[in-house]
């Protein structure tokens, strides 16, 4: 499943046909499906960015939200319904204006519930900047 081109273009295409504009302008692009999770960036935004140039907890949260729910898409090979039931998020240092990635590992993915956590770093850093706790709840019957 890695670097799976199809895989990454119906994430792209999910992600620009189903979710709200102001998510679609965080930017996201996913970069790497893994045997286990997934990798994206989220690309410099000035819009993002408060004063001294640190990218807005708000964001990153979103980010961390947002690549768990497209990760489960993308190891599920459906589009199943899902919502966020709970989400803990760790902020650790600011994120500076520049790229940051998220890479995503699944802990556990069953019938009714998914958990993942979402590690948040600096574009190059081994850092962590900031990271998440989800569990998603499947609505789908």
């Amino acid at each position: 499943m890695k670097n799976d081109r199809v895989a990454i273009e119906n994430l792209e295409t999910i992600l620009k046909e189903n979710f709200a504009p102001w998510i679609q302008a965080l930017d996201i692009r996913p970069t790497e499906i893994t045997d286990n999770g997934a990798k994206f960036i989220m690309p410099e935004n000035a819009d993002l960015s408060r004063e001294g140039g640190i990218i807005c907890g708000q964001a990153l949260a979103s980010l961390a939200d947002t690549v768990g729910v497209l990760t489960l898409f993308a190891h599920n090979d459906t589009f199943r319904m899902l919502t966020t039931v709970d989400m803990t998020s760790h902020f650790m240092r600011p994120a500076m204006k520049g790229d940051v990635e998220a890479e995503v590992s699944i802990l556990s993915n069953g019938r009714r519930m998914a958990t993942l956590r979402v590690d948040i770093r600096q574009s190059g850093s081994v850092k962590t900047v900031a990271g998440a706790t989800c569990a998603y709840a499947y609505i789908d019957g």
